[in-house]
């Protein structure tokens, strides 16, 4: 049961950074006005802020179309994304659904786990001790793996994860035409990823304190 409640409350913590990401509109004005100024993107920097809670809205379902429009200098009404674009982006609200989803499976998984190892007492707290033994071993060596494949070929990572992530080729969008990616370069994903990695390890110091209090008690 210790396994359990620490394999749940991993998947948790995953799932809840990764859609707490999604849904910020702050997050992600910060991260456009640091990798995708407006002199690169051809956004007006005025309509940042609006196309930054546009994108979190949408992604977390608070908006049923991805399509941004705003006004030109003439005031006629501009529309942001191609269509193509737009079925992307529907792919990824459904993987952020998804998301969601077993975000709150798991939180359940981890509760009821939580409350079956509290009812056994000591025998229960060994169980949880073990589980978050285990799960720091496996999560410290497949970070591992990962900041060496990303440090290695960051490109061969994010091709990896698309690939497995969605069935078609929508993602492959050309910076030339397709304001999408301009908004959303690679440097962008490489800073989310290392802010993903400090919020988990920051959320993982409880599996992580269960440890160091067995080892004062033995020492």
């Amino acid at each position: 049961m210790g396994a359990v409640f620490a394999a749940a409350y991993t998947l948790f913590l995953i799932t809840v950074i990764i859609y707490g990401f999604a849904g910020s509109g702050p997050l992600f004005l910060r991260e456009m006005e640091r990798f995708a100024p407006a002199e690169r993107t051809g956004l007006p920097e005025a309509e940042y802020p609006g196309m930054a809670e546009h994108i979190a809205a949408y992604l977390t379902g608070r908006k049923e179309s991805f399509q941004y429009v705003f006004s030109g200098p003439a005031g006629e009404s501009l529309a942001c994304f191609h269509d193509y674009e737009a079925a992307h982006m529907e792919d990824c609200r459904n993987l952020i659904r998804l998301d969601g989803a077993v975000c709150l499976g798991s939180l359940g998984a981890a509760a009821a786990a939580a409350v079956l190892l509290f009812r056994r007492r000591k025998r229960g707290l060994a169980e949880a001790r073990r589980g978050a033994r285990d799960a720091l071993l496996a999560i410290g060596l497949i970070a591992a793996g990962m900041l060496i494949w990303a440090a290695a070929d960051f490109e061969g990572l994010f091709v990896t994860f698309h690939r497995i992530a969605f069935s078609n080729e929508l993602w492959l969008l050309d910076p030339r035409t397709d304001l999408l990616i301009r908004l959303m370069p690679e440097g962008m994903f490489m800073d989310l990823g290392l802010r993903g990695l400090t919020a988990f390890a920051a959320g993982m110091t409880p599996l992580a304190g269960m440890m160091m209090i067995r080892r004062r008690r033995n020492q």
